[in-house]
């Protein structure tokens, strides 16, 4: 008996009676992200009777009852046993269903989808979501869409901590579910480029009210003295984002030491700014180096990395006397030619 009970709850139901559809074939399937899987089907009789029986997933899930053009969704979490009671005609919009409150709740949003101004209907779908954002409920409200248009976006500020709770709840709660690693994923993601977007218009606002001034750095060097960017205003400055542990790192230092050494009495300066967690390391080689390096905790986390766009190391500036970024280099030929030029 045991035995069975369990066995019962790794498999739960779906039935009921659907009047006016003799001869009508009922699909049940899994909603997916990469499309609908079918499960199952019945053709149905003169009395509407159905009956599906299924294994249940490892986490909850929303499934569909599809007869013809008319779309019932289901949703299966706990539940065990769900009943539905409906004209054909009316499946879709049915609420006579019985051991599925979620499921009650999904058909609600689509209710208001079809009866209540948009603005209304997203007030509906926010509040579902903050009721309880790891349910599906709150996952089938943030890609509800009409006319082919989804009713909340990431991209809007206003929705996008709609899409974080749901994701960071789904993180949490079923952090293997591929929806939550997909939806996870696609917030994370807009959330980063929104960071890049601010400060790519920080920056912009910067040299905008700075008059092209120095996008200051200010950060310790290997004995632990801050230095700043700003101390070399009114002079050629190299400024240098590397470090110690990339690869070829040897290599790399002499030949911007034989850059620097070339123009370095001539007036040009280097300002170097390391993006290497390993601070001895990185102490160890700066106390030979004949220029300015400096260094963060942060590393390449660092606000300096953004404000310079830094995408890649190493990367090479050229700032000119007034300290407006007049080059960007990936090779010491280039920068010397344009150091020339400028000298």
């Amino acid at each position: 008996m045991l035995l069975s009970a369990c066995r019962e709850k790794q498999q739960f139901v779906i039935e009921g009676c659907l009047t006016d559809a003799d001869g009508q074939t009922l699909y049940l399937e899994q909603t997916s992200t990469q499309g609908n899987i079918g499960l199952d089907s019945a053709v149905l009789k003169e009395n509407g009777r159905f009956y599906f029986k299924q294994k249940r997933s490892q986490y909850p899930d929303i499934y569909l009852l599809r007869l013809d053009r008319k779309l019932l969704y289901v949703v299966i979490d706990s539940t065990e046993h769900v009943s539905i009671r409906a004209a054909a005609e009316s499946l879709a919009l049915t609420d006579n269903i019985e051991g599925s409150p979620k499921t009650l709740q999904l058909q609600q949003l689509r209710h208001s989808l079809l009866n209540n101004s948009t603005d209304m209907h997203r007030q509906l779908q926010k509040q579902l979501i903050i009721s309880d954002p790891r349910s599906m409920v709150a996952y089938f409200a943030l890609y509800q869409s009409k006319n082919g248009q989804y009713l909340l976006s990431p991209y809007n500020d206003d929705d996008l901590p709609y899409f974080r709770a749901v994701a960071t709840a789904f993180h949490t709660f079923m952090p293997d579910y591929y929806r939550s690693k997909a939806l996870y994923k696609q917030t994370l993601d807009i959330i980063n480029q929104n960071k890049s977007a601010q400060a790519a218009l920080l920056l912009h606002q910067f040299i905008e009210e700075s008059d092209n001034a120095f996008l200051e750095i200010t950060l310790p060097d290997e004995n632990g003295k801050m230095q700043s960017l700003s101390q070399f205003k009114g002079k050629l400055t190299i400024l240098d984002f590397s470090a110690v542990a990339m690869p070829n790192s040897t290599a790399y230092l002499f030949d911007l030491k034989d850059v620097y050494n070339k123009y370095h009495s001539r007036g040009v300066q280097l300002y170097q700014v390391s993006a290497d967690r390993n601070k001895l390391l990185w102490q160890e080689t700066a106390q030979n180096l004949p220029w300015t390096t400096v260094r963060s905790e942060l590393g390449p986390q660092d606000q300096c990395f953004l404000t310079y766009n830094v995408g890649q190391l190493p990367t090479v500036f050229l700032l000119n006397e007034k300290g407006e970024v007049v080059g960007r280099f990936f090779n010491f030929d280039e920068l010397s030619r344009k150091i020339e030029k400028l000298l």
